[in-house]
This record gives C-alpha cells, structure tokens and sequence, in this order.
C-alpha cells in the first residue's frame, strides 16, 4: 500500500504503533486522547476502526498471543515513505488555527467584545502553553527524545500565537488610521518581534 494514500490520522496511528509497539488498541486510543493536540484528541475514538483497517493493509499485524498489535515489516516502509523528503507543501503550510480564523470575522462584535475574545484567548493559550511544558519532562521520563523535540513546536508555536494577540490587541484598542499604510506597520511589526 502507498503509505500516501493513507490519512494523516492513518499514519499517526502506524506510528505509535512502531513507536510503542507491541500495544493495545487501547493503549493507542488512550495516548491520542491524552494529546494536547486537538488534532489528536477528536480523533482518539477512531483508533479501533483505523487499527482495523491497517491491519487489513498488512501495515499492522497482531502479536502472537492476539492481545496486542505491532507494526508490521510493510508497515515499516510505509512509515518511512511518509517521512520521506521533500515533505508536501501541503502538509507544511496546514496550519487550523481556529482563533486566527475568528479574527477575520472580529468586526461583527462591539469593541469591548473584541478585547474580551483577545484576553480571553491569551489566558487560554497562557494554560495551554503550562500545559505543553510539563510534557517535556513527561516525555523525557519515558525516554522519548523526539518527543521532546516535537513538543518545543508546540510550545515555539504556542509563545508566538500569545504575541501575535499581544501585538494585535493594541491595534484593536486603538486602530491604526485610514491614512496609514497598515500593511507597512503590520509587517514592521513582524520584523520587530522576530529580531
């Protein structure tokens, strides 16, 4: 099977499988319900359906007693050719931030409404943030180092979307005006916070 024809949800599945094989279904569904990523999380249900399918495809086999499932030699390939280069420009550029998607529509609340959205998020993303921390060190006890590098992503990716709302939230308080090029002083901004 080619392993890209095989979902995202598909491949992460196979992957904990090599990862923490030989394992339960279980086991599988209850580390992607334990994710911080909501990605992972909505998705932890369908791991008995996609367990099944893999092991159909020969990509996952059951173990010898028939308790536990472990990635299979073809399994194997196939996780390697998902981590093949160059990686698709699609799944470089997927980004589903929900929060940036709800500020395009910020303009269909009153402006105490706005600043209320903005805190708020930043509160959310500050507990988030916490939350991704202590994962390093959970996944340091495991003994899972790529973990911990996956993890600092999270977090890199987590500081910078706190600082986009702290840059933004000004500018909601206090709009730019008309006669100013927004787009100048938006990208000025960019170059200041990453310098």
């Amino acid at each position: 099977m080619d392993a890209r024809k095989l979902s995202t949800i598909e491949m992460t599945v196979l992957g904990l499988a090599w990862l923490r094989g030989p394992c339960t279904t279980y086991a599988i569904m209850k580390e992607l319900s334990a994710s911080a990523s909501s990605f992972h999380k909505s998705r932890a249900g369908t791991a008995y359906s996609v367990s099944k399918r893999l092991l159909k495809f020969g990509l996952l086999e059951a173990t010898s007693n028939g308790d536990q499932i472990q990635i299979s030699p073809a399994g194997v390939v196939a996780l390697q050719g998902w981590m093949a280069v160059p990686v698709p420009q699609r799944d470089i550029a997927h980004s589903a931030d929900l929060l940036r998607l709800r500020f395009f529509f910020l303009g269909v609340i009153d402006q105490p409404s706005r600043l209320r959205f903005i805190d708020s998020s930043i509160d959310g993303l500050q507990q988030f943030l916490r939350r991704c921390e202590e994962l390093v060190p959970a996944n340091e006890a495991i003994g899972d180092y790529f973990g911990v590098l996956a993890t600092l992503s999270t977090i890199l990716e987590t500081q910078a979307r706190i600082e986009w709302l702290r840059i933004v939230r000004k500018w909601v308080e206090n709009p730019m005006a008309e006669d100013q090029s927004w787009s100048e002083i938006a990208l000025k901004a960019t170059r200041k916070a990453a310098d």
